[in-house]
């Protein structure tokens, strides 16, 4: 087979609930930590150019011209999650890699 993967450049939107692409949202621990969720809650919706791969939904690039970076972003089904989950989740994950950084500071 010489299936080809096909991609394309789209425009996203960063809400408070998520990054809505295409009817569904997606998050990741980067877009968090710097919250933009509470951002767009505050001062409102904004766009963001992000790559897609067609017939893909689990996953889209997000294309970040501020930081000059590019993220994978995972989709999130707020059916089962609601944004406040994912972002406790992430906060507790870093709270680990902080005590982690602290314990291998005192061994070491």
């Amino acid at each position: 087979m010489n299936e080809r993967l096909q991609a394309g450049i789209e425009i996203a939107t960063v809400t408070a609930e998520g990054i809505l692409f295409d009817g569904r949202m997606y998050t990741n621990r980067e877009v968090v930590k710097k919250k933009w969720f509470d951002l767009a809650r505050e001062k409102g919706e904004w766009k963001i150019p992000i790559i897609h791969i067609k017939d893909y939904h689990e996953a889209i690039l997000i294309i970040s011209l501020k930081y000059q970076e590019v993220s994978v972003a995972t989709r999130v089904t707020l059916e089962k999650r609601n944004v406040k989950d994912v972002e406790d989740y992430y906060d507790q994950l870093n709270q680990l890699k902080q005590l982690k950084k602290s314990i291998t500071k005192q061994i070491n």
